[in-house]
């Protein structure tokens, strides 16, 4: 007898993570990929599409009801960290009060929720933080992560919390991540300032995406570091990029955050340690090179 496909519901469907859960889960899951815009922006043959308010209360609830997944991976986010602190409520609704809606409706169909967080709830004044690290966010972003996390956490559905950093990939229609404005920078021979004072693991967002399904299939619940393996400033990264890509490094400049002059408090060291990860889901996640190189491949295609 053949055995029904498993199903994964995708939320935040057309963003840059979002695209590569629905590419990792639409081969052998029954896929419904969610949005708010109505129209998929990387339509795959395996997966259905709808969209949908995730801060509506009543159409999250809708929604799962009627899939009854197996899975469900929030990706979506307001990832506007300066944004944030002028566009507060928009940001709560998204970061903070959706998770919990999100999170009652998976508990009442005993769906296990994979949830994207954010190193930004720490303080960056005592890394690398593990998962027992006690979160003290700097700004309204990382405030309204938190409470995320919190919501979930308390509501008694089975769930695990993916936080991760400085996301970069490949994917269409997307706003560009750091790696892919630079690299349109220096092919436009344009200068950029980038801070030397603020480190973090940059994360390739197919490896995220892979990790994750992993994480949804294991049983543990709790909080796992789900980051690049390595530890870099900006501007580091910054030069590697343009190593990577053979374009001219020489066009990038070190600045400090204070000479940038940012909305939001953002912390300045909230490198990850990820051994949780390795150990008990033997995940394993590329250093900033081989995570580079692989997306080149990415990038190039």
């Amino acid at each position: 007898m053949k055995l029904l496909p498993k199903r994964a519901l995708i939320l935040g469907a057309n963003g840059l993570l979002g695209q590569n859960l629905v590419r990792v889960f639409a081969d052998d899951y029954e896929a419904l990929a969610a949005a708010t815009q109505a129209e998929p922006r990387a339509p795959l043959p395996g997966a259905q599409y709808q969209s949908c308010d995730i801060t509506d209360r009543a159409e999250i609830k809708k929604l799962v009801k009627n899939f009854i997944p197996n899975y469900i991976l929030n990706a979506a986010a307001f990832t506007d960290v300066d944004g944030s602190e002028a566009k507060r409520e928009e940001c709560w609704r998204v970061n903070a009060a959706a998770v919990g809606y999100l999170a009652e409706a998976a508990f009442s169909i005993h769906a296990r929720v994979i949830h994207v967080s954010t190193d930004y709830v720490f303080d960056g004044a005592a890394a690398p933080y593990t998962e027992e690290s006690r979160p003290q966010p700097l700004g309204y972003y990382g405030k309204a992560k938190l409470a995320g996390e919190n919501a979930l956490s308390a509501s008694g559905a089975n769930y695990a919390i993916a936080r991760t950093m400085i996301l970069y990939g490949s994917g269409k229609n997307i706003r560009p991540n750091f790696v892919t404005w630079l690299i349109g920078q220096l092919r436009a021979g344009k200068e950029v300032r980038i801070v030397n004072d603020q480190y973090g693991n940059p994360t390739l967002a197919s490896e995220l995406a892979v990790a994750m399904r992993k994480l949804a299939e294991s049983k543990p619940n709790g909080v796992f570091h789900l980051s690049g393996a390595e530890t870099v400033s900006r501007y580091d990264f910054a030069v590697q990029i343009a190593r990577v890509f053979e374009l001219n490094e020489k066009l990038i400049h070190p600045a400090t955050t204070a000479e940038l002059g940012q909305a939001a408090k953002r912390p300045m060291n909230s490198s990850f340690d990820i051994s949780k990860a390795q150990r008990e889901l033997g995940i394993k996640m590329s250093n900033v090179i081989d995570g580079l190189k692989k997306f080149r491949g990415e990038f190039l295609q």
